[in-house]
């Protein structure tokens, strides 16, 4: 009967934690502006208003993500002055990889620069002017830092008379198990790259000014950067992202040691699982940069969908249930975590909560193996494969 009640709740926790990942990422959608009003629009410089927003299509239902960054200058300026030094080396992709990789992936690297060249999925946004308006492609698209990791994510464009340039800065970070990025901030990044213009050479003015833009998780403000003149002809680096990454992965799990070595030394192996695959994810990037990230993405995932769940399955019977599914909970849990904080980014409730099934439905089948007990451990695998196909079916 204790065991049924075990098995009931876990059941209960990753259902639960499943419609709450739901419920959270739909609470998080912006709602659709119903029309491009002439109070919508807001003045940077010479003839063309500005549509504050990106839109993943042509029409204002698609809107995403704030502008919150406003360069007074043209793209070629802006580009210039954010890379720094235009004259270092550029790799070029080969043409027939970036085709076959749709836009996803770099196209060309600034060699000894962090501000590298992105291509990724297409936005846009709108401009108004004395000929009316129109719809805006990207005029460039920059990243800081790592496809698999953590970045900045700056897209830019130009107004029509090149009197402005306006920027999209957001960070976002790769996530296991959606398979795509997850923008957790669009204010951090724009206070970064403001500041890397502030009392600089390359910037003769920067500055907040509250353009009261609602909703694209703005805050309301939009920096606004007026470029030296020399700007175009040498910048300078923005700073060189730094991350720390603290792990404890095994603090809770040493008083226990001694008396359940094999579930201590599986819950220690499982949470080194998410960060080993972070850590290969990066370096393997950094070291191929001709590969498509997709392409090391896919088999590193086939690690944490399959692998996670088959170390449990051959390891649990060696554990007593009780132990066992604490070192799988805290241990997994402990890697998440620690994978989180190397990011440095703020995770959305509804990926933690995600990430609690996950580790609800793994202590299930943790605990059916270690009890011999098919039917719970099977129950636990099928909630593991619900909780792995949902954020891929987009529904998290």
């Amino acid at each position: 009967m204790n065991r049924l009640r075990v098995v009931v709740a876990l059941l209960a926790v990753v259902g639960a934690g499943l419609v709450l990942s739901g419920f959270f990422a739909g609470a998080a959608d912006e709602p659709a502006v119903d029309d491009v009003d002439d109070d919508h629009l807001i003045a940077v410089d010479g003839d063309y208003r500005l549509w504050p927003y990106t839109s993943r299509s042509r029409t204002v239902d698609g809107r995403t993500l704030a502008i919150n960054v406003a360069f007074r200058a043209d793209a070629e300026a802006t580009r210039a002055a954010i890379e720094g030094d235009p004259a270092a080396d550029w790799q070029e992709t080969d043409p027939d990889e970036a085709a076959a990789t749709a836009g996803d992936d770099q196209v060309r690297e600034f060699v000894g620069r962090d501000w590298r060249d992105a291509h990724s999925s297409l936005r846009y946004s709108y401009v108004e002017g004395p000929n009316g308006g129109a719809w805006l492609t990207e005029t460039f698209e920059l990243h800081d830092g790592a496809y698999l990791g953590v970045r900045d994510h700056l897209r830019a464009y130009e107004s029509p008379d090149g009197a402005y340039t306006a920027v999209q800065a957001h960070e976002e970070y790769y996530d296991w198990f959606r398979l795509r990025h997850t923008v957790p901030d669009i204010d951090a990044p724009a206070t970064r790259l403001e500041d890397e213009f502030v009392e600089s050479d390359r910037a003769t003015d920067v500055r907040r000014e509250y353009r009261g833009i609602d909703g694209g998780r703005s805050d309301g403000w939009l920096s606004v950067i007026e470029l030296a003149t020399a700007a175009a002809l040498a910048g300078a680096l923005l700073r060189r992202r730094t991350r720390e990454a603290a792990v404890d992965l095994v603090r809770r799990l040493r008083a226990d040691a001694s008396r359940h070595a094999a579930a201590a030394t599986l819950g220690v192996a499982l949470g080194a699982v998410p960060l080993g695959v972070r850590f290969a994810g990066v370096t393997l990037e950094t070291a191929l940069p001709g590969v498509p990230p997709k392409a090391i993405a896919a088999p590193l995932y086939l690690v944490l969908a399959v692998g996670l769940p088959a170390l449990v399955v051959r390891r649990a019977p060696r554990s007593d249930p009780a132990a066992v599914s604490v070192s799988v909970v805290v241990g997994l849990g402990a890697g998440f975590l620690a994978d989180f904080a190397a990011l440095g980014a703020a995770v959305p409730p509804d990926l933690i909560v995600h990430r609690m099934a996950l580790l609800a439905a793994l202590g299930l089948v943790a605990v059916g193996r270690a009890a011999a007990d098919r039917p719970v451990a099977v129950a636990g695998l099928a909630a593991w494969a619900v909780g792995l196909a949902l954020p891929l079916a987009d529904v998290i």
